[in-house]
């Protein structure tokens, strides 16, 4: 325990940073935190883990975590005051704050240690301060690690972009990959791509309902009515996945493969040459320009003009439906309609109730009665009930990776394709429940109410402007919330914080006729 009074009760934080899914599963995670507690306590630090910042899956060689992850989280609360000046980030070694170049891994560094806050790289012990920026030996020890952690990601990236590319060279004795569309499987003993057949027909059904004029929307509503089951996760068939499946080149055996590059810390995809004759064929050529030239000369010709136009829905990504729980959609007939929320599930014929409320009377009510609720409503407060939970996560997560462990030890001996199912069943639950930890991490870090107070300003600002900015406002309200049920029964909206709770809004009066039933 360190014997220096004035470091006594020092208020410290943990980074913990992990870029891949595979390093996910192994102990990763559990050595960090445990390498934090440890540091804490040997030092007399209070280790506060319930600001405990987590980027799990983030890289750090492109800056991710900086520029969107919890390490931007954590500066936020640095300058919102909510980490006090003086205080210690605990990282395992400094590759995990940043691989950038070290030119800008160093600002990263320089950046965290200028607003008040010394790190500590556990594995070495040494703690970079504000006082030892201009520290010579420090300066270069930094630059050092920097310059190695960017020299085996790039050396990493080169070699995996290098494999990528022998594989795409060898596309015509061996598939690039397992994925592939829903309508195709791969046949692992033969390693031969395959039609699945009844998918395969509803491809070409889709394609031969657009040649006799029905629209995607229509399409969806078709198949969801008849019952048919959706692929992949959805829960009922969507007009955008119709509309993808129609422009997709698969399905007359065009594979399409893309290089995946990065442009100012963005990911680009760029397209390379097409593969004709890479997967079997679902749909006739003939068809298929068929329907392209049939699509082309039914777009709209404006449609390119508008495609960057301002965003037009203020509950954009978080209106919902109050009967089904689904999202609930902004709808525009035409002109003389007028711009509705209606649940996109009764929209697409799968179920639920088709009720439409006017758009002009849900953003009115949010710009004239939201901000009062804003101001009287506490935002943040207590993680208490975050934490058991996340507790209760993490005790499961625990268990999951032990069976997990027991049943990878049991199929060294025993090649049984039960154990194999039970396996597979096993990591299943793992991504659902680590995601399920990952919400509560979030929900955790919203909760802290410093920072949730900073963000209920921004979308006070963005509602009381003179002139409203629909995609500032739905910025702001999306940091603030994490849905908004436009609960037609009783003409209110439901708003969700993200940390827990809600407040309501009238959007009609009582006496006021506020939705249609069609």
């Amino acid at each position: 325990m360190s014997s220096n009074p004035s470091r006594a009760f020092r208020k410290a934080y943990s980074y913990l940073r992990f870029s891949t899914p595979e390093q996910m599963k192994g102990d990763s995670l559990r050595r960090q935190m445990s390498m934090a507690r440890d540091y804490a306590r040997r030092h007399n630090l209070e280790l506060d883990e319930t600001l405990t910042f987590h980027d799990l899956g983030v890289s750090a060689f492109r800056g991710q975590n900086a520029a969107g992850g919890r390490l931007a989280y954590f500066l936020e609360a640095v300058h919102t005051g909510l980490v006090p000046k003086g205080s210690l980030l605990l990282i395992e070694q400094l590759d995990r704050l940043s691989r950038l170049t070290p030119r800008l891994a160093r600002r990263i560094l320089e950046d965290i240690l200028e607003a008040g806050i010394s790190i500590v790289t556990l594995n070495d012990g040494r703690e970079y301060s504000p006082e030892s920026l201009d520290d010579p030996i420090d300066l270069l020890v930094s630059i050092m690690v920097f310059m190695r952690a960017n020299e085996e990601s790039v050396t990493k990236a080169r070699r995996l972009k290098q494999a990528w590319e022998n594989k795409r060279a060898n596309l015509a004795e061996r598939p690039l990959t397992s994925r592939v569309p829903a309508w195709i499987t791969l046949d692992r003993q033969s390693n031969v791509l395959r039609l699945i057949p009844e998918r395969a027909k509803l491809v070409r059904r889709i394609f031969e309902l657009t040649i006799e004029g029905l629209g995607q929307h229509k399409i969806a509503e078709t198949f969801n009515r008849e019952g048919l089951a959706p692929w992949g996760r959805g829960k009922h068939w969507h007009r955008s996945y119709i509309a993808k499946i129609l422009s997709n080149p698969a399905v007359i055996g065009t594979f399409q493969p893309q290089t995946l590059e990065y442009e100012d810390n963005r990911k680009v995809r760029k397209p390379l040459e097409p593969v004709q004759g890479y997967f079997p064929a679902a749909v006739p050529e003939a068809l298929w320009k068929e329907v392209q030239a049939l699509q082309a000369s039914q777009r709209a010709p404006t449609r390119g003009r508008h495609a960057r136009s301002a965003i037009s829905n203020i509950l954009a990504g978080l209106a919902t439906c109050p009967t089904c729980g689904g999202t609930a959609t902004r709808v525009n007939k035409g002109k003389r309609s007028v711009p509705s929320f209606v649940c996109a599930r009764a929209k697409a014929g799968a179920g639920c109730s088709y009720k439409s409320v006017r758009y002009e009377w849900v953003e009115q009510a949010i710009i004239e009665r939201l901000p009062s609720r804003l101001r009287d409503t506490p935002a943040g407060g207590g993680t208490g009930e975050l934490d058991d939970a996340l507790a209760s996560v993490e005790a499961q997560l625990d268990v999951l990776r032990d069976q997990i462990k027991t049943a990878v030890g049991n199929l060294t001996f025993s090649h049984s394709p039960a154990l194999a199912s039970k396996l597979k069943t096993l990591e299943a639950e793992l991504v659902e429940l680590t995601a399920a930890r990952d919400d509560l991490l979030d929900r955790r870090s919203a909760a802290s109410g410093p920072l949730v107070g900073q963000r209920v300003e921004r979308l006070l600002e963005a509602l009381e402007a003179a002139s409203l900015d629909r995609e500032a406002a739905n910025h702001a309200m999306r940091s603030v919330f994490s849905r908004v049920v436009i609960n037609y029964p009783h003409g209110e909206l439901v708003f969700e914080w993200t940390h827990g709770g809600t407040c309501e809004v009238p959007f009609m009066w009582p006496n006021e006729s506020h939705l249609t039933s069609l």
